[in-house]
């Protein structure tokens, strides 16, 4: 009897190579740093949102957000104006269902949030969140200008961004004060946020307060790429002296009223 050893064939090399090279990527997914998510925050939001102290990988990890202004000079971004307490995370993907779902544990939170990301959009669950109203400058003026202390709240409903972007975000910030201002508190505002394909829109407003803003803006829509801004400030009777100093430095008089436009 005769035995022949045949080799095996190119298609069986290709197959096997093809799995040795589908295992080593699938480690090193597995094993990204979750320092790697920090650039990519930073480059989306111009440097207005980054991550701070990561620990873990983009699957399972936690960090701390910190909120500035954009670097408008190029470079790397600037020291945070607030840092949030650390937030945690735990992902996984599905190839069957095509999605992958991230769960974030956070104390300012109402309930773990849920992002979900799929092919061509990224919905994130509603929820509620309190920060300290600091973060606010990151958004520029008149907050870079206020430089507001105390709490905000925020809800929003479902979010969607990408095939079918939507949704809207309410801001309550309640009693701000600002250390350039010896009137305390200076006021209550609302801010309320639609989204939609063609960028943001959102709208400002004194709930009370002595210090009265008002406004309307816009964040990357279509017709105007980057954050704008345009309303008026003005005071109430008994304390407009006391705020002339930061109403001028919020915007340009306009009888009784000072011009906001950023």
């Amino acid at each position: 009897m005769k035995i022949t050893l045949s080799s095996p064939s190119e298609k069986s090399h290709k197959i096997f190579w093809f799995v040795v090279f589908a295992v080593v990527l699938a480690i090193v997914i597995q094993q990204m740093p979750a320092s790697i998510m920090s650039g990519l925050l930073a480059k989306q939001s111009a440097c207005r949102v980054t991550m701070h102290h990561t620990i873990g990988s983009i699957w399972d990890g936690s960090a701390a957000l910190g909120f500035s202004e954009p670097n408008l000079a190029g470079g790397g971004c600037r020291e945070p104006l607030a840092i949030t307490e650390r937030f945690s995370w735990k992902s996984q993907c599905s190839l069957m269902q095509g999605q992958c779902q991230v769960d974030i544990q956070f104390v300012g939170l109402d309930k773990p949030l849920k992002i979900y990301a799929y092919p061509n959009q990224i919905k994130v669950g509603s929820g509620e969140i309190v920060l300290p109203a600091s973060i606010l400058e990151a958004f520029g003026n008149p907050w870079s200008t206020l430089r507001p202390r105390g709490q905000l709240s925020a809800y929003w409903s479902e979010l969607k961004k990408g095939a079918d972007t939507s949704g809207s975000v309410r801001i309550n910030i309640a009693n701000l004060s600002s250390p350039i201002s010896a009137v305390k508190p200076l006021g209550s505002y609302e801010i309320k946020a639609n989204i939609a394909r063609t960028g943001t829109s959102f709208e400002l407003a004194t709930v009370a307060g002595p210090l009265l803003l008002k406004g309307k803006g816009t964040a990357d829509s279509d017709t105007k790429p980057g954050l704008h801004f345009a309303g008026g400030a003005w005071a109430a009777p008994e304390v407009e002296e006391s705020l002339i100093g930061l109403l001028s430095l919020l915007g340009r008089k306009d009888g009784d009223t000072y011009r906001m436009q950023y």
